[in-house]
């Protein structure tokens, strides 16, 4: 997709980012991103597998499918030599961008990822003790890392966790509760004792659980997607709450509407979910992927400059 924004707007992919208009930058761990002997598996830094073949994430090797032993599995050393690159750019780009780590995938996704979807839903229910020891160890790096990020310089916390389907929560907000509520909190807690704001980003129909992200001390909720949050509502129940980021369809309006479908829903968005001109970093909803045309990104854009003045 953004070799096909370059070719459209006549820009190098280093001037991408300034012709969108970002305003935040994520930061990431370095790492080797090995592949299987044909190249069509990626494994990230966990030991995941992530078929090459696709765009967007697809997952294709669980490294815990076949064992339970957690003492045995090789997890990831937080304390590596990994962010180099990520307080570069801290160094180059902190004064003129929000810099946040990219601590995507941080528990119930991490976590099935590893095991498999399938077999982790399962193991919730008929292992659940065995999946609180699998996510006490995730939480363990992940707040260990979180934690060299802020002492990097970033200026805030970016997590990633889908909990919620198109219509519903992928699993009971009683499970939720019980299993990833208290480590979500601890891995929030990592930013906010420093005195920094955080960003989630949870997929779908989440309107069960909001309350209690509120109460661990949830700052910012992306990706508030118009087609399973609507947007008045959000903002009438939770304004004074939380702040908002993206609300711009990659399902509906970015990718199936017309120009003018667009602007309209970009700027709808803005007065649905900011009013008074606050509380909104207005985006996307999710990753833009090349069923979207360009031009449709393009009045996306000239949206967001109407609804700044």
């Amino acid at each position: 997709m953004g070799r096909l924004l370059c070719g459209h707007f006549g820009i190098s992919a280093a001037e991408l980012p300034d012709r969108l208009g970002n305003h935040l930058l994520r930061v990431d761990i370095d790492h080797p991103r090995p592949t299987n002997a044909d190249g069509s598996i990626e494994f990230d830094w966990w030991g995941a597998g992530w078929d090459t073949r696709t765009e967007g994430y697809w997952h294709a090797f669980s490294p815990l499918g076949d064992s339970l032993d957690l003492d045995r599995y090789p997890w990831p050393n937080p304390d590596d030599a990994i962010l180099s690159t990520a307080r570069r750019t801290i160094l180059r780009d902190g004064a003129d961008y929000f810099i946040a780590p990219n601590l995507g995938m941080c528990l119930f996704e991490r976590a099935w990822s590893l095991r498999g979807f399938d077999a982790l839903l399962m193991d919730m229910v008929e292992r659940t003790e065995w999946v609180e020891h699998l996510l006490d160890r995730i939480t363990e790096i992940q707040a260990s890392l979180a934690g060299r990020f802020i002492e990097a310089g970033v200026a805030g916390g970016y997590f990633g966790d889908d909990y919620g389907a198109q219509r519903a929560m992928l699993f009971s907000p009683r499970l939720w509760r019980k299993l990833m509520k208290p480590r979500l909190a601890k891995l929030f807690a990592v930013f906010l004792d420093a005195g920094l704001p955080v960003v989630l980003h949870s997929d779908g129909d989440i309107r069960a659980i909001l309350p209690d992200l509120v109460e661990i001390g949830l700052t910012t909720l992306n990706p508030v997607q118009p087609e399973v949050l609507d947007h008045k509502w959000l903002r009438n129940e939770y304004g004074e709450k939380l702040s908002f980021y993206g609300g711009i369809s990659t399902q509906g309006v970015l990718p199936g509407g017309t120009v003018e479908e667009v602007r309209a829903a970009t700027v709808a968005c803005a007065r649905a979910l900011a009013p008074d001109g606050t509380g909104l970093l207005l985006g996307a909803s999710h990753r833009m992927q090349s069923d979207i045309p360009a031009r449709n990104v393009e009045a996306m854009l000239d949206a967001f400059d109407e609804t700044s003045r």
